[in-house]
């Protein structure tokens, strides 16, 4: 007879499983708040303030049971602790929630001691769903499965993600440039967005500015783990005070730099 061990729990598989039980709890507080939301979206100072009341709540939910695995929890604006710790963006890309657009999303990255980022999440609320990339284990969205980069060679005919920002689209002339290769284009006003569409092959590539350090950590996890690559806009690694990204597969990444130069 031959007795089966039980799988034993990783650090990372742990974290993985606290995620989806914080999310869970971050989907009801969205929910909350989407029904006041929807009756006063004709009036943008009392949505908005809705929005506000919806971030401070979800931000709430993500401190408090984060801080249960007894790490510190800190914003994108807050000064970088010493130490592992959670990062998190409570309700990104508010003014895609006050129109019921896709893109507004909530994200946690767990930066470890030394500087890396081994496990991060984007959870949509409007779509009930989570995408969670795991070092080593791949990116998986419920309940689409397993994300993969598309893998288009050229820049002829593929699809870009521009710049939240539109100052900065018009600023380094990105539609004329992109258009002189035949390159399509949209906008969703969320880098993190931008980020699951690359990952999942809705997007060839994208191209962001403003970043903060959660994206950066995000891109290089989501990029490396589906079989994709992430840099700034000048082809240099991403780190935690870079401001810039571009997110592809490695073949298609290096015309982009090379075009954008």
């Amino acid at each position: 007879m031959v007795i089966k061990a039980k799988p034993v729990a990783t650090a990372t598989s742990a974290k993985r499983s606290h995620l989806l039980k914080v999310f869970g709890k971050v989907s009801g507080a969205f929910r909350r708040h989407l029904g006041e939301l929807s009756r006063t979206r004709m009036n943008a100072t009392s949505a908005e303030r809705e929005l506000g009341k919806a971030n401070i709540d979800i931000e709430r939910v993500l401190t408090e049971n984060l801080a249960a695995t007894g790490l510190p929890v800190v914003g994108v604006d807050a000064p970088i602790p010493a130490g592992a710790h959670w990062l998190i963006v409570p309700l990104a890309s508010q003014r895609n929630a006050l129109y019921a657009r896709d893109g507004v999303c909530s994200a946690v990255v767990f930066v470890d001691k030394d500087g890396t980022c081994p496990i991060g999440a984007i959870f949509f609320p409007l779509e009930d769903m989570c995408m969670i990339a795991e070092a080593t284990h791949g990116v998986i969205a419920e309940p689409i499965g397993r994300l993969r980069c598309a893998n288009r060679l050229e820049l002829n005919d593929t699809l870009a993600m521009l710049p939240w920002k539109t100052v900065d689209v018009v600023e380094m002339g990105l539609l004329k440039m992109l258009d002189g290769e035949n390159i399509h284009t949209r906008k969703s006003g969320n880098t993190l967005s931008d980020l699951f569409d690359v990952a999942c092959g809705r997007a060839d590539f994208a191209i962001a500015t403003r970043v903060n350090r959660l994206e950066s950590y995000m891109a290089n996890l989501v990029m490396a783990e589906s079989a994709g690559f992430a840099s700034d806009l000048k082809g240099k690694p991403l780190g935690p005070t870079s401001t810039t990204l571009i997110a592809a597969n490695p073949k298609l990444h290096a015309k982009v730099v090379k075009l954008l130069a």
